[in-house]
């Protein structure tokens, strides 16, 4: 029986005389179907001011109760949503950066409530948080000698998300499930695009041949996140052995990612895909009798496609280098802002705009890649040197070996507490990293999502594998 100090009966008797609260004794009872109706009357009414606007609204409400219960069904949802850049202005409605920024605030909230102390990224890893943040911090003062401050501080605003979906990736896989649903996901994204890929081919425009772009908008773009994808398929179906019918999918998605790479005539994607799988064979463990099948496999079906299904446009396309169709000039300039500006470089995002002031040099440049239609370096690692300088570069280089490094750690790690399968998962996401760090080669993909995704999965695999190790020396004492 409560007394009178200190014990709260579990209910408050109401006093004689006083009537009954039509919602009960609990607010929330009423306030949340009220506030229920009322955003279903505004979708409504958005629907007839503007059906997309309705669409993203709904979306964005389903994706924020979706986070807000589980920050790890959350990063898979956003996974997903990371290959559909059609949705990034849907009628000027952002969809794509609401549902990042609804993914910003569940992490802090995560992040602020998690009872687990000293487990977090900055307790764990603090040089390479310090790191992270210099990136970012150097990328924002090249805007001091940016030809154009306003892009730098706007590329530097997209490596600071980069880096915060990082951590969350960091914060929200903290089990070996989690990690097998980002995989699909990211698998389930991957086979989404392609599909849209072998559906839809545009125009040629600037290309010589139809190049599928898929969701994604670009051919080249697109061919590195479907080698990510079809490695990662190449992964499940190994995984889902016990489950027939996911394994039949898993399957279907490696099919259509390898149809849909295959459709975007990118020689950078094929190479991309070819190192992956070469580095399979060395860095499978022992899986390596799969990899060199897997390599084979993958081997006699690009051949086949190529050799006698594909259009002779395309396949010359492909089998002809022709400087990259123009790439090479691209890069003839990118190295003579390295060698003007070596150590700061040209500015974060200013590679485009000031491109055009490095031409009045000897030899041979394609001016209307310069001048009328500036482009990106395609190539990651000479983009950001040429913005970032040495500094930058050096920065950005530290991130991606400590990504890896710590995805080799985490399955190595796996591998001597007899965990099979997350050793495999681990080392199909350092694969797929690697695949599209090979396609980076040819592309400016510094930003990224689905590469600072599969960055973030390398220490957040290496911190379950930790927690595993400890269990099973805990069980081994006791």
């Amino acid at each position: 029986m409560a007394s009178r100090r200190g014990l709260t009966l579990p209910f408050q008797p109401r006093p004689a005389g006083v009537s009954p609260r039509p919602w009960g004794d609990d607010p929330a009872s009423v306030v949340i179907p009220l506030g229920i109706l009322t955003v279903g009357l505004g979708i409504g009414v958005l629907a007839g001011v503007n059906p997309k606007l309705a669409i993203g609204a709904t979306l964005g409400l389903a994706f924020a109760s979706l986070v807000i219960a589980n920050i790890t069904v959350g990063l898979c949802l956003f996974t997903v949503v990371s290959f559909l850049d059609v949705l990034s202005n849907l009628g000027g409605f952002g969809v794509t950066k609401v549902i990042g920024l609804l993914l910003v605030m569940s992490w802090l909230a995560t992040v602020a409530t998690r009872s687990e102390g000293g487990n977090d990224f900055i307790t764990a890893h603090p040089t390479m948080t310090y790191l992270l943040a210099l990136f970012v911090a150097w990328s924002t003062l090249s805007f001091v000698w940016a030809a154009s401050p306003g892009a730098a501080l706007n590329t530097s605003f997209r490596y600071l998300q980069d880096l915060l979906l990082f951590l969350i990736v960091y914060t929200a896989i903290r089990e070996r499930t989690h990690a097998i649903w980002l995989a699909a996901a990211f698998v389930g994204g991957a086979t989404i695009a392609a599909v849209v890929a072998l559906i839809y081919r545009p125009n040629p425009g600037q290309y010589d041949v139809a190049r599928a772009t898929g969701t994604i908008g670009d051919p080249n773009e697109l061919a590195a996140v479907l080698v990510a994808g079809l490695l990662l398929a190449a992964v499940l179906i190994v995984l889902l052995r016990r489950s027939p019918a996911l394994r039949v999918a898993a399957m279907g998605a490696a099919v259509l990612c390898a149809g849909g790479l295959f459709v975007t005539f990118s020689r950078g994607g094929l190479i991309a895909l070819g190192f992956a799988m070469l580095a399979g064979v060395f860095l499978a463990g022992r899986w390596r009798a799969h990899a060199i099948t897997a390599l084979l496999v993958m081997s006699l079906g690009a051949v086949a496609y190529f050799g006698a299904l594909a259009p002779q446009a395309s396949r010359d396309r492909v089998l002809k280098a022709d400087g990259g169709t123009g790439r090479t000039d691209i890069w003839h300039v990118g190295s003579r802002m390295v060698s003007a500006h070596p150590v700061r470089g040209v500015g974060s995002g200013n590679f485009q705009i000031v491109s055009g002031q490095y031409l009045l040099k000897p030899g041979s440049i394609k001016y209307d890649f310069f001048i009328d239609h500036p482009k990106v370096a395609h190539n990651t690692y000479l983009h950001v040197l040429a913005e970032l300088g040495i500094v930058g570069i050096a920065l950005f280089l530290s991130i991606l070996g400590f990504a890896l490094a710590s995805a080799l750690r985490a399955a190595r790690t796996f591998a001597e507490a007899g965990d099979q399968d997350m050793d495999l998962l681990t080392r199909g996401v350092m694969l797929a990293t690697l695949g599209i760090l090979a396609a980076d080669f040819f592309m400016s993909g510094q930003l990224s999502k689905q590469l600072w995704i599969l960055l973030g999965a390398g220490p957040a695999l290496l911190a379950i594998a930790k927690t595993r190790a400890r269990r099973a020396r805990l069980g081994a004492t006791f």
